[in-house]
């Protein structure tokens, strides 16, 4: 439990704040009169003992290695069964202010500055490689887990800390949990088969083929027939068809990771979400004084990592042209600075890049999220692209997709065509991004209504209108 101890200070008030998906936060009024904040993570958040473990000991790494701006933990439970009742991370308040709050009123030189720093984090996160992918941990929790103890891998020369399974939400859902798969270095039969291997590109290679057969596994194991209204309202798809294309993948994806350049062998840590409110700054400054939330950070292959920060996100509907500009000026700037840094993960680096690693970012828990189209999509696109990705024609593409398959996802890809667009029109009147404020609520389900009527009516008969009705998303 590192920081000081809380014993002998009371909390004399308590405010709730404003929380996300995954977690409860509260601003603790302290009798000395210190602010702390207090963090319980909700059922979603991940898996129990993991998620805060490994949060816990990303954030002493960052902190007290990198040198990063982190809020200092204070106190701290990976055991729901504590007094308490519930996992908790007890920090201090970080300084400043939300870069959320103030970010559309800088002039674009202090946005600058602001992307300077952030580059400056990431090749402090860059500057170490681990051996393994997975989540950061002090040795000593992971001790206390006897699936974890025998397998974990040390942090050379960082005494202390260890590589874990990864806490990755989509890993332990659905009955993931009981199940014995490839959650990084502790869990599968694969990578303890290859983890060992230090030749260019085996890491990306067996996270690729862990992640495959995770799922199939799983598929076997629990997925069961059911409607996509997408592809037929009469007939089920299947668990069959769902395993046959991640036969697919498997049998495809070595020839995706063996073209990558060496550096994916790398295994580097990243910050899950850069959003604007979770990076703190001196207003008088411009200086980053803190960046928050480090749940489900792991050490990951660098090509899978985000090629760019959220805060950097071309808008999807810009209030004018301006904006659109500036937004792309930004990004540009971020690949320039990032590129002339050595981090290339920019899209410029390499045109097929997505076509190679889209397969890998679909794969895991798409037959929950009811988008086995996402994933056939990108694999059609392989296939498509095959003489792009190997010209010389010696390798030839090891799977194919029939003309009956094509024409299914043709159809299919139509109708997602469609609802995209009524899901932009409604993006432009209020932004839905699956949940809102409360204060948001009625018109948020108005407007959703309304658009559903628009898109449910697009059908030219009764049984068109029941599709759209059905797949409608809100």
């Amino acid at each position: 439990m590192p920081g000081r101890p809380l014993s002998r200070i009371q909390c004399t008030k308590i405010r709730k704040c404003v929380e996300g998906q995954y977690n409860k936060a509260y601003v603790l009024t302290m009798s000395n009169g210190d602010e702390v904040v207090a963090r319980l993570p909700n059922p979603n958040a991940g898996p129990e003992f993991y998620t805060t473990a490994s949060e816990v000991a990303t954030r002493d790494f960052v902190r007290g290695i990198l040198k990063i701006p982190v809020p200092r933990i204070l106190a701290s439970s990976s055991d729901a069964t504590n007094a308490v009742g519930a996992e908790y991370i007890i920090e201090e308040k970080a300084p400043g202010r939300p870069l959320g709050d103030i970010w559309a009123q800088m002039p674009t030189p202090a946005r600058l500055g602001i992307i300077d720093q952030l580059v400056d984090v990431e090749k402090k996160l860059a500057s170490v490689s681990f051996p393994k992918h997975g989540c950061i941990y002090y040795a000593s929790d992971l001790e206390t887990r006897p699936s974890s103890a025998s397998e974990m891998d040390s942090v050379e020369p960082f005494p202390g800390f260890a590589i874990g399974p990864s806490n990755d939400r989509k890993l332990w859902q659905s009955g993931r949990d009981q199940m014995r798969l490839g959650r990084g270095p502790c869990e599968t039969h694969i990578i303890l088969l290859i983890a060992h291997l230090t030749s260019p590109g085996t890491s990306l290679l067996e996270y690729a083929v862990a992640i495959g057969e995770n799922e199939l596994q799983w598929a076997e194991a629990h997925a069961a027939p059911r409607i996509n209204p997408h592809r037929s309202m009469e007939e089920p798809e299947t668990p069959a068809q769902y395993i046959h294309l991640l036969q697919q993948y498997l049998k495809i994806v070595p020839y995706l990771v063996s073209g990558l350049h060496d550096s994916s062998s790398r295994n580097t840590l990243f910050h899950p979400d850069l959003h604007l409110d979770n990076i703190f700054i001196d207003p008088a400054t411009n200086k980053i004084t803190s960046i928050i939330d480090w749940q489900s950070a792991a050490t990951t292959p660098f090509p899978l990592q985000p090629s760019h920060p959220q805060m950097l996100e071309l808008s999807v509907n810009p209030s004018s042209d301006e904006q659109r500009k500036q937004e792309k000026e930004l990004l540009e700037y971020y690949y320039a600075k990032t590129n002339a840094a050595g981090l290339h993960r920019a899209p410029s680096g390499d045109p097929s890049l997505r076509v190679r690693l889209n397969p890998l970012t679909h794969i895991t828990g798409c037959w929950e999220r009811h988008d086995t189209f996402s994933l056939r999509q990108s694999l059609i696109s392989v296939v498509a692209h095959w003489d792009t990705l190997y010209p010389d024609g010696t390798i030839p593409c090891p799977i194919t997709f029939t003309r009956g398959d094509l024409q299914a996802h043709k159809l299919e890809s139509e109708l997602i065509s469609g609802l995209a667009g009524i899901i932009r029109q409604l993006d432009e009147h209020i932004p839905m991004g699956g949940m809102v404020r409360a204060a948001q609520y009625e018109s948020a389900r108005a407007v959703s209504e309304f658009f559903k009527k628009e898109f449910v009516e697009l059908g030219e008969d009764e049984e068109k209108r029941k599709l759209h009705e059905a797949v409608w998303p809100y």
